[in-house]
């Protein structure tokens, strides 16, 4: 919904795709995000009579007042998932959050956004592990770049204070308190002790896979990785991209 709004407010040219791009993005409620791998999506929340409805008034809504448009029809389907939850607060762990909060901003003007950072090389690592992104770890580490390039534009383009980056080496080991008590103040959430306990129960240094990348590849290959990503590194400061810490050190 944010990248189709995003694009409906584009100049002219790019702005006569957002019809294309508001169609698709009700094909997909309607279709994937209607209906999940393990009887999950929006069907556990809305009948699809009732997505349907909604699709169709975002359509119309789309043709005149685009913001609007999104704004209904996110907050409906967000309200119809929170009511079942009985919760207070939306919070949505995607990490592309971090990425595009330039352009969820707009939807929800009191959004809060927290960006964790980590040594690229580990960040690479983890993707070639995963089923979804490179399997390379050099093109992988090209999309660590890219990703963080994305990230300080929209940092840049937000109203100040409204992403709160932090290391994931102080969040996990070197900072622990001090920067729970940093994302809590933020958030304008007391550090009560059952948070406390949970904190010092789950979030460890151990679950981190800090410095996985060392123990992943051979030595060679890590040389390479290095060479690497002491380019990318000194193209994104030169970009004025800060550089996470080195979880080696």
């Amino acid at each position: 919904m944010a990248t189709t709004l995003a694009t409906a407010r584009s100049p002219w040219p790019r702005r006569l795709l957002a019809r294309r791009e508001t169609e698709r993005a009700v094909r997909k409620c309607l279709g994937a995000w209607f209906k999940r791998p393990g009887n999950s999506g929006l069907q556990m929340h809305l009948s699809h009579q009732e997505m349907t409805a909604l699709g169709q008034e975002y359509l119309a809504g789309m043709r005149c007042d685009p913001l609007l448009a999104t704004r209904t029809m996110t907050y409906a389907v967000m309200a119809a998932v929170a009511s079942q939850a009985q919760g207070r607060r939306w919070v949505d762990g995607t990490p592309a959050n971090a990425r595009v909060t330039d352009l969820i901003e707009p939807i929800y003007p009191q959004c809060q956004v927290i960006s964790i950072v980590r040594d690229g090389r580990d960040v690479a690592a983890s993707f070639v592990e995963q089923s979804f992104g490179p399997k390379d770890v050099f093109s992988a580490l090209d999309m660590w770049a890219k990703r963080s390039v994305r990230m300080r534009l929209a940092v840049q383009r937000c109203e100040p204070g409204r992403i709160l980056t932090i290391e994931m080496l102080d969040l996990v080991r070197d900072r622990r308190h001090q920067t729970l008590e940093e994302v809590c103040a933020f958030l304008h959430l007391d550090v009560d002790p059952n948070l406390r306990t949970w904190f010092d129960q789950n979030v460890i240094a151990d679950r981190a896979h800090i410095g996985r990348w060392k123990e992943q590849f051979d030595e060679p290959t890590r040389q390479r990785i290095n060479e690497h990503y002491a380019r990318l590194v000194e193209r994104l400061r030169r970009q004025d991209v800060p550089i996470p810490r080195d979880s080696s050190a």
